[in-house]
């Protein structure tokens, strides 16, 4: 080949590699990017969000996904109602909260997933507790602001006693668990499967643990859902679907494939304890995604009579003017039925 061949061969090749990279470059500008707000660190119950990351969904589905952790409900809610975030995982009962305190900046819920609300009281054997009645006179230790806590008015009226008859200890959330542990508190409140493996942590065994899960007795709260802006939702509507068969997909796969979930979590958080974190989404999935009612309707079939009824409680129990139930849940941006039924 002759240097003036061998020069016209290079061109080439270089403007074919451009004419490539440019091509990518399109393509990552025809994707839609959306940015993710989880709820909390990335841990067990978080896995299911990164699955769509690591099986490609986002990317088949046109979406650049940004997903991160997220530092309580509260949070998350704040920054998806900023504009920070587009999406958010955020507890539906927080979020008609803010709702109510923040009328001009409302957030609206449109997949929910944690059908039972992982909100729970927890004590352990000998301390006299083995169902909510039997708190009256007891000492709950747990931060003002536990979700728990604050809808705790939900827990007595189902069970017929008043809420006012247990003593509450204000603690900070790092030493709640230690604070059963210790007997120094007869029950502790948070949520169930976060609560539940701390204790263990702190040191109560496993066959101790008294675990009173509000959807158990009579508090058939909705828990946490995809929460968005209305305006946004509206105009991203076909993303926002996508996103959201997404994520059931995200979980599906976690459960047919729960090795794999907690291997994609352990890629983003080097630190995973693999075993822990596969017990905490376990516990996730078993209390409050596949809930009886899931498994037979699948995902974010909501029950109009169930939601009317928890959206009455909660207003009660935070003091706020009960809102409609077409303002707190909506499933017009949900794939077709097919794309949400859990795996047999």
């Amino acid at each position: 080949m002759t240097s003036s061949s061998a020069f016209r061969a290079v061109r080439r090749a270089g403007t074919v590699a451009t004419l490539i990279a440019l091509g990518g470059s399109a393509a990552a500008q025809g994707m839609t990017k959306l940015r993710f707000a989880a709820d909390w660190a990335f841990q067990g119950p978080q896995a299911p969000f990164l699955m769509p990351h690591e099986n490609g969904c986002y990317a088949k589905a046109g979406l650049d996904v940004v997903t991160d952790r997220g530092f309580g409900s509260g949070d998350t809610i704040t920054k998806v109602a900023s504009g920070a975030y587009d999406i958010g995982f955020a507890d539906i009962n927080a979020m008609m909260e803010y709702n109510a305190r923040q009328p001009d900046s409302k957030l609206t819920a449109v997949f929910m997933i944690y059908d039972g609300a992982s909100l729970s009281i927890i004590s352990r054997k000998g301390n006299g507790i083995a169902k909510p009645a039997d708190l009256v006179g007891k000492t709950i230790a747990a931060p003002p602001g536990d979700a728990s806590r604050r809808l705790f008015p939900v827990l007595a009226k189902a069970n017929n006693f008043d809420p006012a008859s247990v003593k509450w200890m204000n603690v900070s959330p790092e030493l709640r668990e230690s604070m059963l542990a210790r007997k120094s508190a007869d029950a502790i409140s948070g949520a169930s499967f976060t609560g539940y493996m701390g204790v263990r942590a702190a040191g109560v065994p496993k066959e101790e643990v008294v675990m009173l899960r509000f959807p158990e007795y009579g508090a058939s709260l909705y828990g946490s859902a995809l929460v968005v802006k209305p305006a946004f939702a509206a105009a991203s509507a076909a993303a926002v679907t996508s996103f959201i068969a997404c994520v059931a997909d995200g979980i599906a796969q976690s459960m047919k494939s729960p090795d794999a979930a907690i291997e994609a979590l352990a890629k983003r958080e080097k630190l995973t304890d693999k075993k822990i974190e596969m017990e905490r989404m376990q516990l996730s999935i078993d209390w409050s995604i596949a809930t009886p009612w899931v498994r037979e309707n699948g995902m974010s079939k909501i029950d109009p009579v169930r939601l009317a009824k928890s959206v009455q409680d909660v207003a009660a129990a935070l003091d706020i003017p009960p809102p409609p139930a077409s303002e707190v849940y909506t499933d017009r941006y949900l794939p077709v039925r097919a794309k949400l039924m859990l795996p047999k």
